[in-house]
Parts: C-alpha cells; sequence; structure tokens
C-alpha cells in the first residue's frame, strides 16, 4: 500500500516535470530475474528509473542511507537492499540473489558512486562487483545509460540496450581474467549505447539543419 501510493506521487512528479522517452525498452526481459546496469549521477536516478521503465526496481543503496528510522523505513518499502560499498558482506549477496531468483530486478550502479562532475557525463569505472553478483545468482545483466543528468522541463533520454551473458567456462565460478574480461564487455556495451545515441542525434540534427536550408532557399 506504502510503495503503490508514493509510487502514484512519484510517477505523476517525474510525469509533470521531467519528460523522458526511453529508447529500447523492449531488451528488458519480461519473465525473468535480471540485473539493470547504469550511469549515476544523483539521487533522483532511482526514482526516474523506476517511473519511467514502469518497473519495481530493488536498488543496491549504501548502508549509510538505513542509518535513520524514517529514511530505512521507506527505503525498505521501495525494496533497497543495503550494502557496504567497501567490503560487501554475504548477506548482501545472499538478498540480492534471492531476489534475483524470484523472477524480480535489482538495480546496480556499477561505478559506486556518483558521478558529481557536472562537465563530464562520461561513464566512470566500473566496479567487477556486478559481475559478481550476476555470476552467483546467473543471471542477464541489462546495461543502461542516462544520455545527461535529468533536468526539469527538458526532454531527458534513458537508453537500453540487449542482455548481456557473462562468457566464462563456469559462469558461476568466474577467474580473474573471466571478471575482469566481462566487467570490459559491460563497460564497452554501456559506453557504445552512449556514442550509438551521440552520433543518432548528430544525424538528426544535421538533417534539421539541411531542411531549414532548404526552406530557405525556396523563400
Amino acid at each position: 500500500m506504502i510503495f503503490a501510493f508514493c509510487y502514484c506521487i512519484m510517477w505523476l512528479i517525474t510525469f509533470l516535470f521531467y519528460p523522458t522517452k526511453v529508447i529500447g525498452k523492449k531488451n528488458l526481459p519480461k519473465k525473468k530475474g535480471y540485473i539493470l546496469s547504469c550511469n549515476h549521477y544523483s539521487n533522483l536516478d532511482a526514482i526516474m528509473l523506476d517511473t519511467k521503465l514502469h518497473k519495481r526496481i530493488n536498488f543496491l543503496a549504501k548502508k549509510e542511507l538505513f542509518e535513520k528510522k524514517v529514511p530505512a523505513f521507506f527505503l525498505k518499502k521501495f525494496g533497497a537492499i543495503p550494502i557496504d560499498r567497501e567490503k560487501p558482506g554475504i548477506a548482501s549477496f545472499k538478498q540480492v540473489v534471492s531476489v534475483l531468483h524470484k523472477n524480480k530486478i535489482v538495480g546496480i550502479f556499477p561505478e559506486g558512486t556518483r558521478n558529481k562532475n557536472k562537465e563530464d557525463d562520461s561513464l566512470q569505472s566500473v566496479k567487477t562487483g556486478i559481475i559478481t553478483f550476476a555470476s552467483k545468482a546467473e543471471v542477464q545483466i541489462v546495461p543502461a545509460v542516462i544520455y545527461k543528468r535529468f533536468k526539469v522541463w527538458r526532454r531527458n533520454y534513458v537508453i537500453i540496450g540487449e542482455p548481456l551473458n557473462l562468457l566464462a567456462e563456469d559462469p558461476k565460478r568466474l577467474s580473474k581474467e573471466e571478471l575482469e574480461e566481462n566487467t570490459k564487455r559491460l563497460t564497452d556495451a554501456m559506453n557504445k549505447l552512449r556514442a550509438d545515441f551521440d552520433e543518432k542525434l548528430k544525424l538528426k540534427k544535421a538533417g534539421n539543419k539541411k531542411q531549414i536550408g532548404k526552406r530557405q532557399k525556396k523563400k
């Protein structure tokens, strides 16, 4: 009940103030659990992904956010999973695996922290932990990119790529090399989503300029 009420309020606010186009939503698996991997700019990101994808996503959240009773209460209602970013414990791993085995979605910001550099929207270094979670739970990782920091009354974009399967001799027991290689694959996939969309926007902009030029010549 609390989740449904809060979700409706958040959905209305994001609908009115943050117009967002989701590209590639068809890539989201429909009948099984998976990890959604996305870049991270602000505390608004988790709410935006929840409401714009119309999914209940169980995000990993730093344990410090659970230290006060009121925030902890709402975070738990929204399915947030506390984690020590420096030393993820066995309990966190078990909780993530349990959620995924119930065919639910776990959201992870694999950079480990927010990108606070407003002059640089590019992806920061991706941590290997997300690969370990996918390995233990035997699930796919869906790469996603928030194209630019969410802004009020501006067209925002979320781009979703095709699910990735881990490549390894035994996906449940990754070697150090396999862990690093799969982390690189995820990083490359997320960077490619941004690069491809950048190119698409450039072509669209060039096409619009061409059309304007033709109209001006006709006049």
